[in-house]
């Protein structure tokens, strides 16, 4: 027998070893309880949504509720654009009922002439009665406005500036010339729509305006602007 071909034992493997090696012994905790129902999360606050309305269309929708009423404002500066507005307004009310007075409550601190002039004569056209109430302030031209309407009244606190508005130009001597006149007969209505109402003279009238007049309620009514204080 060759030696070389005795075959050696081998090394027990660890999975061989007798007895097997036991885990040593760990005491059971304590008893686990099952999970019970998760609470559900707290529901996210509802914030109310605010959007600004646009002043626009409040504008006009609180106009439109005053047209319902047939009641106008003019308020500002009265210009060509706010004249244009509130002739058309006129003449809807005029058109719809000539029967029933239409109110105009006049609070305008600036105002140009042509303007003023025009407003006024739209308010001769308008077959209803018109009763004009002037609140806060009321300067220069607008105050023929209040002369053309048929019933006139002024809050207590209010205030009538008898004035006039600067005017300029620009352009030829020709040009110049011609709009000094246009102004000079423009004046010469705004004088006569006043003079007219109050009984006074034209020429007292001019002078007031160029003096810039300031007069009260109370104030208003004695010099004849206005039959009543309110």
């Amino acid at each position: 027998m060759n030696p070389h071909d005795i075959s050696r034992p081998h090394a027990p493997r660890p999975a061989d070893t007798w007895p097997p090696e036991v885990p040593p012994f760990r005491p059971p905790g304590p008893p686990t309880e099952p999970p019970g129902p998760q609470p559900m999360p707290a529901p996210r606050p509802i914030l109310p949504s605010w959007e600004e309305p646009d002043p626009g269309t409040f504008e006009r929708d609180v106009a439109n509720r005053l047209l319902e009423q047939r009641v106008i404002t003019v308020s500002g500066r009265l210009d060509d654009a706010l004249a244009n507005t509130v002739t058309r307004q006129l003449l809807l009310l005029g058109q719809d009922d000539r029967r029933k007075p239409i109110t105009m409550h006049l609070s305008c601190r600036e105002s140009e002439l042509g303007a003023a002039l025009e407003l006024a004569d739209a308010v001769d056209l308008v077959r209803a009665p018109v009763r004009a109430v002037v609140h806060g302030t009321l300067r220069g031209p607008a105050v023929a406005v209040l002369c053309a309407a048929a019933r006139r009244a002024a809050h207590r606190n209010a205030m009538v500036v008898l004035s006039l508005p600067e005017e300029s130009g620009e352009g030829t001597a020709s040009r110049l010339a011609s709009l000094a006149e246009q102004h000079a007969l423009q004046v010469g209505q705004l004088c006569h729509r006043i003079a007219q109402v109050t009984g006074r003279g034209e020429g007292e009238v001019a002078a007031d305006l160029e003096a810039g007049r300031l007069l009260s309620g109370e104030e208003s009514k004695d010099y004849g602007l206005v039959e009543e204080v309110v």
